[in-house]
């Protein structure tokens, strides 16, 4: 019982806690998402500067490298693919003949129990 009222005590600090501190804490110490400065003045880019074409020609140079990177892999992979699709088509003509072995077989078998002239059959003529 002791163990409960204890639990109870203790959330309940952690809740009321923050409230406290929401206010009567030091608000000097505030956190203001999303602004890593205290200037929130848009600065737009500079496009006079000479090292932005060489930046987004690095950059560019990169971007070029990881496609080229995804490409290669789709080629592999599509190769990868058509090797398994060719096994799988051997595989499907292999089972085609074997089939079609079988089925000669039981027709055989069938033609060996049948024989090949009818039986005759007494008190059939008319």
């Amino acid at each position: 019982m002791f163990l409960i009222y204890s639990l109870i005590i203790i959330f309940t600090i952690l809740i009321i806690y923050p409230i406290i501190l929401a206010f009567f804490g030091n608000n000097k110490n505030t956190i203001i998402e999303g602004l890593d400065s205290s200037d929130s003045d848009y600065k737009p880019y500079n496009l006079n500067d000479p090292n932005n074409a060489l930046i987004l020609g690095q950059q560019n140079a990169g971007n070029i490298e990881v496609l080229k990177g995804r490409m290669d892999s789709y080629s592999n992979s599509q190769n990868d693919t058509q090797q398994k699709v060719d096994s799988l088509q051997q595989n499907v003509d292999s089972l085609q003949t074997q089939i079609q072995g079988l089925v000669q077989q039981q027709a055989d078998f069938a033609q060996e129990i049948a024989g090949t002239t009818p039986p005759d059959i007494s008190g059939a003529d008319t």
